[in-house]
């Protein structure tokens, strides 16, 4: 009898530890919900603000980050490398670099379709080199080496606003000096 009446406090206990719980989950769940409805309002507007305030910027990744799955490439490698005549730095002397270019694209992306397919990209190659070429040979061979990322930067906003999509999201430069 004793056993058995310590297993009915026992069950009793478990019922109400269970009530308490689902309480418990209930109320958490609902502020989580409104949690994460508030952080999402919040990074709607931090993404309109950072195209532009009415969707008209190009800069910057249009989704964050890119899946490995949702990502293509095309670009200046290879036998197609560029050669860039460099502007005069310091010592006055003129500096060539034999850049190779990689854009990323984001194949998710709606105006991939459009933009992305391989007789869209061969019928603006020209003008893509064109731009990259223009920026990097405004540049000293002494500010590339320092620091590139700011080429890359003006670059990539450079073919955004060629495009009027920020379809590719980014830009890879290995050079070599000469």
């Amino acid at each position: 009898m004793k056993k058995n009446l310590l297993s009915i406090i026992i069950l009793a206990l478990l019922v109400v530890n269970l009530a308490m719980n689902g309480f418990m989950l209930l109320s958490v769940m609902t502020t989580n919900s409104q949690t994460a409805k508030l952080i999402s309002d919040i990074a709607a507007a931090l993404e309109l603000e950072a195209s532009g305030g009415s969707g008209g910027g190009f800069s910057g990744s249009n989704s964050g980050t890119v899946g490995v799955a949702n990502i293509a490439t095309f670009g200046f490698t290879g036998d197609n490398s560029l050669t860039i005549s460099l502007k005069p730095g310091a010592d006055g002397k003129a500096h060539y670099m034999v850049a190779e270019v990689v854009f990323s694209m984001n194949t998710a992306s709606a105006d991939f379709a459009t933009y992305g397919s391989s007789d869209s990209l061969t019928s603006m190659n020209d003008l893509v080199k064109a731009k990259v070429i223009d920026i990097l040979s405004n540049k000293t061979m002494e500010e590339l080496q320092s620091d590139l990322q700011p080429a890359k930067d003006e670059v990539l906003e450079a073919i955004q606003e060629l495009y009027g999509s920020n379809f590719i999201y980014d830009v890879n430069i290995t050079a070599i000096y000469q």
